[in-house]
């Protein structure tokens, strides 16, 4: 136990001696008569234990034990006093000493009682230590649980993003919280960069994003780390390189997110190809119906003319009545079979307007 600090102070030199040479093999003692040496010695260390004789000639123990609790400093105190009343004991106990020892007193009670106290010193330091590691470990815990929950926040921004640019504000928004400085690069049929506030990257950011897209899902270099994906790349430029937990936590979290931009940068690739599609089936639309309608207007004005003119001819070409019927009718079957090829026209356009309703529930 030769770590524990014992302080003695008391004004009788004699009787601080004794104490030191009865405690001096067990412990490391200093020693102090008046509460001046002793207050100076405070504001440079802090002992574990302090025997403090109550009536002091310059201060009251009690006066003294009360400022130093007030400085919130770990030490257990131990009074020692001739004056072995319920009073005296109640204002010991009232300033958080530990321990009351009444003069005289034998010496092996002394060292008994200064034993239990500085074992049990040593055991609070030991669950303080343990505290702090434990709540250093809950907030290490907590810390990763936001990041993680701002992660899975951000996968849920992204399926209400439509377009690249707020997928990008999305990820920005994320990298800020996870205290990350980034630039993104999205590729379909053309390659678009992207950087925090909307602002432009420099040229050789670009190029190194260009330069290392292929080199695989990690790749690192000084401080810096390049997460890729078949149509994602993002370059973090402040990787905590100086803390090696933190640094596998962050990498572990971006090897996650550049999944979820790549998944949401093909959803919104397919969900544009299908706009592209729905717009051209309903300029196509469009054109087949303006080509119907003019094809029923022409056809329809040419079988009024063709009927017109054959049942006016009838009286020329001098028919019995019974041939004009089998022409009229003649004509009139045929006809009909020439018009019902209009209704492939239709069928057409009923097809694709189901195409048109079926792409439109897509896109919506």
């Amino acid at each position: 136990m030769d770590q524990i600090l014992v302080w003695v102070v008391d004004d009788d030199i004699d009787y601080c001696e004794l104490i030191s040479e009865v405690l001096q093999d067990d412990y490391r003692i200093s020693l102090f008569n008046d509460a001046s040496s002793y207050r100076a010695a405070l504001e440079l260390e802090t002992p574990n234990l302090i025997l403090m004789d109550i009536n002091l000639p310059d201060v009251s123990g009690i006066e003294l034990c009360r400022e130093l609790m007030g400085l919130g400093k770990d030490v257990a105190v131990i009074f020692v006093s001739g004056m072995n009343t319920l009073e005296e004991r109640l204002r010991a106990y009232e300033v958080s000493a530990v321990d009351f020892i009444a003069k005289p007193f034998e010496l092996k009670e002394l060292q008994a009682k200064v034993q239990t106290v500085a074992l049990y010193q040593e055991k609070k330091q030991s669950l303080l230590q343990a505290e702090s590691m434990s709540r250093n470990m809950a907030f290490q815990s907590m810390t990763e649980s936001s990041q993680y929950g701002a992660v899975l926040q951000f996968f849920r921004q992204c399926f209400l993003c439509g377009d690249y640019q707020s997928l990008a504000d999305a990820f920005f928004e994320l990298m800020q919280q996870l205290n990350l400085n980034a630039c993104l690069e999205i590729r379909d049929s053309k390659i678009h960069y992207f950087a925090p506030k909307h602002a432009d990257i420099s040229p050789i950011e670009a190029n190194i994003l260009e330069l290392l897209d292929k080199y695989g899902r990690l790749y690192d270099f000084g401080c810096r780390t390049i997460c890729n994906d078949k149509h994602v790349s993002f370059l973090i430029k402040n990787m905590p390189v100086d803390d090696e937990v933190l640094y596998g936590r962050v990498r572990d979290i971006i090897a996650v997110i550049v999944e979820g931009l790549e998944a949401r940068v093909l959803d919104i690739c397919r969900q544009n190809t299908l706009n592209h599609v729905f717009i051209e089936i309903q300029g196509l639309l469009g054109h087949i119906t303006g080509a119907i309608v003019e094809h029923d207007e022409k056809f329809s004005a040419a079988l009024t003319g063709v009927t017109r003119e054959i049942r006016s001819s009838f009286h020329v070409l001098d028919m019995t009545e019974e041939q004009e019927d089998y022409f009229a009718s003649m004509v009139e079957r045929n006809l009909k079979k020439a018009s019902s090829a209009g209704d492939a026209f239709y069928r057409l356009q009923g097809s694709l307007k189901t195409v048109k309703s079926v792409v439109e529930s897509s896109v919506s």
